[in-house]
């Protein structure tokens, strides 16, 4: 079945076909929200969350190491779920002042990277990012990037007179029909990217598979000696947000149809607890013992409502905070009718979760006392 959908040529009467399938299919198995969600107009702030406007799609976050700023992954769109692939940006967010700052960008030696992945534009269509202290002491950062080709970029980040600068440093071209969704980087500038599905994969076939859940996608490995090859037994239902433990013996995957989070021994390989949601995990992000999780709360075809004509798209959404020995949970906030939805990603600092979306134009903040509920 998969393989019809991903071989037929729509025509207006398999369209509507497939459509009556999966609301079918929706029906039997419970997996649709029917919920009225409340349209999200101008910026401002309510009770709840404090907003930070002037941003596309701010995707993914990383705290820099001045503990102020944030890096912003300001994500484009990606097919299938975009009609096509669009560039997007990265930005800085002071926490202090609120204020989104530009970001210096320049082409540096290319010595990260394959020896034959090269750059010669600052054209990048950014996904998932992360950043590192790597062990000579330079700073380190990897992002997703699809356009104009599927690769893994890095930069060092650099500061000069008190402002911080991105100077790109080599990229790793991605293996045939790899499509990333994030990373995670070593201190000796490997990684970990997870491949959320085959990159030539049709929108009616990603909107099927939401509802069977065959596994799609898996973790990469890559090293400057011997490039990419795939971590075994990490084959799941479109692998999203990866995040390495601290000392790096531990990589934490969501997988978005399979509703869990993973545990994921790199010592042994194997799996060694998961966390299980009634919603979507997205990013995560790791902050001394726990981990925190950006899920979110509605089925695929729920999505289908948020298309282009929306700025902001509405959708309710539970961020977790669990510990890392065994996924435990720690505490869990949702959120619905508010000032943002769909968040992707959730950074704690200072007393506040700071959160992104890949669907809208802001930055949040939500109060709450780390300290008190660690």
């Amino acid at each position: 079945m998969i393989e019809w959908f991903a071989e037929t040529k729509d025509s207006d009467m398999q369209t509507l076909l497939k459509i009556s399938f999966l609301l079918f299919s929706c029906i039997i198995l419970s997996n649709c929200s029917s919920g009225k969600f409340k349209n999200i107009i101008g910026c401002k702030s309510d009770d709840v969350l404090q907003v930070y406007c002037g941003f596309q799609n701010p995707e993914d976050i990383v705290v820099l190491p001045d503990n102020k700023h944030l890096l912003v992954s300001e994500f484009g769109a990606i097919t299938p779920i975009s009609p096509k692939t669009i560039f997007g940006n990265l930005s800085l967010l002071d926490t202090e002042t609120g204020e989104k700052k530009s970001l210096n960008i320049t082409l540096g030696e290319s010595e990260w990277g394959d020896s034959d992945c090269k750059r010669e534009s600052l054209e990048f269509s950014p996904h998932g990012i992360d950043f590192t202290n790597r062990i000579d002491g330079r700073y380190q950062l990897g992002i997703v990037n699809h356009l104009p080709e599927e690769t893994i970029e890095m930069f060092e980040l650099i500061k000069r007179d008190s402002l911080w600068e991105l100077q790109w440093k080599g990229c790793a071209q991605a293996p045939e029909k790899a499509y990333f969704n994030d990373l995670a980087l070593k201190r000796d500038g490997s990684f970990y990217a997870s491949h959320m599905y085959d990159i030539d994969l049709s929108y009616w076939t990603l909107l099927f598979i939401s509802f069977t859940k065959p596994e799609t996608g898996f973790v990469y490995e890559w090293n400057q000696l011997n490039g990419f090859s795939k971590l075994a037994n990490t084959e799941g239902s479109f692998p999203n947000g990866i995040e390495l433990s601290l000392d790096e013996k531990n990589l934490f995957i969501n997988y978005v149809f399979d509703y869990k989070t993973s545990k994921f021994n790199l010592e042994t390989l194997e799996v060694e607890t998961h966390h299980l949601s009634t919603g979507s995990p997205d990013n995560s992000h790791i902050v001394e013992d726990f981990i925190w999780v950006a899920t979110q709360d509605f089925s695929g075809l729920d999505l289908m409502f948020c298309d282009e004509t929306v700025i902001q798209c509405p959708l309710p959404f539970t961020i977790f905070k669990l510990r890392q020995s065994d996924l435990s949970e720690v505490m869990k906030i949702s959120f619905k009718d508010t000032v943002m939805g769909v968040a992707t990603v959730a950074v704690p600092l200072r007393n506040k979760l700071w959160m992104g979306s890949f669907h809208g134009d802001r930055v949040v903040s939500y109060d709450i006392d780390l300290e008190e509920e660690g």
